[in-house]
């Protein structure tokens, strides 16, 4: 028996906890880019860096998005390939945008106001701590902006189509989760209606070197989404000792960056798959702890805690919000620091308890208000079915 059948609802809590973990991660991968660039060896590699340490995975951002994108290709179809509905889906569909628009345009209008009200210290912070990402606001800030309401409710609200982040570089990821989201839908019912959950293995080949030579990002989609079929109509449980060795391997291939160290074997990868590495070895990885979690009862009950499930509630708007946190009052509180004259090793840790403490502390409220507006978008797709089915 799979670990599904032990609880009622489609909420998976332990996998919603996992992303809650992979958007802290990307807090900490950002706060080192941001105040200690060459701790980690993403700027300049040493001997000393972290990078190519299986423990990388985590201060690994970069894994932690490949994470969230193939847990979401999981999640986004889980409920239809269990229910088999087609309502359902077709809801899932309707409220996607809606359902993400409203707190990325939040973030947006956020970060405007605090550039009108100058409390971006970014440019200040990055003179002492040499980050060129800092100095850029997360690469994504040029001289010549000139901050705008109008634009950035507008780019909170199209970003999803544009690709635009200039208020908030965090949502370069919106536009491949919007159209990642539509390809798992689209894939969800060619799946069921076409192949009639046949051939699978031959079309996740398919599939999945198409969408890797079309967008890289697309793959954690297509590999969410046939892991998710898979585990629909497999319910069969691995036993504990196997689930554990499944996590400890995908910790290790979302700890990779590039052939070096630990993951020198890396670079024996033909060239033609190269530029596609860190894809395939993170979604490798994402996939393993996934079902690894979902196939074990007791790994699947022991994340399913009242702690981690809040951990998972706060994910999105902490994923959102932390960037503008590291530019505005962390950078403010490390100028303020080094101006006192507090060596670095000290400043780093209060600036770090600094980032934490209020990217949560704002999360919090944004995931309450979050939770309040999934539920108005809900009622309103459901009341849309249902007066179209009655005119029918």
């Amino acid at each position: 028996m799979s670990a599904k059948l032990e609880h009622g609802s489609n909420r998976l809590f332990p996998l919603e906890a996992y992303r809650g973990i992979a958007a802290f991660i990307v807090l900490v991968h950002h706060f080192f880019l941001g105040f200690s660039p060459y701790t980690t060896g993403l700027l300049v590699r040493n001997q000393d860096s972290l990078v190519g340490q299986p423990f990388f995975a985590l201060f690994n951002g970069t894994a932690a998005v490949g994470f969230f994108f193939t847990l979401s290709g999981f999640v986004l179809c889980w409920s239809y390939f269990n229910h088999e509905s087609p309502q359902k889906l077709l809801l899932a569909f309707l409220k996607r945008f809606p359902r993400l628009a409203a707190i990325v345009t939040i973030s947006t209008v956020a970060s405007y106001c605090l550039f009108k009200l100058n409390f971006y210290y970014f440019h200040e912070a990055s003179k002492l701590s040499l980050s060129p990402w800092l100095a850029t606001f997360a690469n994504g800030w040029k001289p010549e902006f000139e901050p705008s309401f109008w634009e950035a409710l507008w780019q909170g609200m199209t970003t999803f189509f544009t690709g635009e982040v200039n208020y908030n570089t965090n949502l370069w990821t919106m536009k491949f989760e919007f159209f990642g989201s539509l390809i798992v839908f689209m894939l969800a019912c060619f799946i069921s209606a076409i192949l009639e959950y046949r051939y699978l293995i031959y079309a996740f080949l398919v599939i999945s070197i198409s969408a890797l030579f079309y967008n890289t990002f697309m793959l954690p989609f297509v590999a969410g989404t046939f892991l998710s079929v898979y585990l629909a109509k497999n319910k069969h449980e691995i036993p504990l000792h196997t689930s554990i060795a499944l996590i400890i391997f995908g910790l290790y291939m979302l700890g990779y960056m590039i052939p070096e160290k630990s993951y020198a074997w890396a670079s024996a990868i033909p060239d033609i798959m190269k530029v596609h590495t860190q894809t395939l070895l993170h979604t490798l990885g994402s996939a393993c702890i996934i079902f690894a979690t979902m196939s074990n009862q007791k790994v699947f009950k022991t994340l399913n805690g009242k702690f981690l499930r809040g951990i998972g509630k706060i994910s999105f708007p902490l994923y959102l919000i932390h960037t503008l946190v590291i530019c505005s009052l962390s950078s403010y509180v490390y100028v303020k620091l080094a101006a006192y004259g507090m060596s670095n090793t000290k400043s780093l840790i209060i600036v770090f308890i600094v980032t934490a403490t209020t990217s949560i502390a704002l999360a919090i409220p944004l995931s309450r208000f979050d939770d309040w507006w999934v539920k108005q978008v809900n009622a309103i797709t459901r009341k849309l079915l249902k007066d179209k089915q009655l005119v029918q």
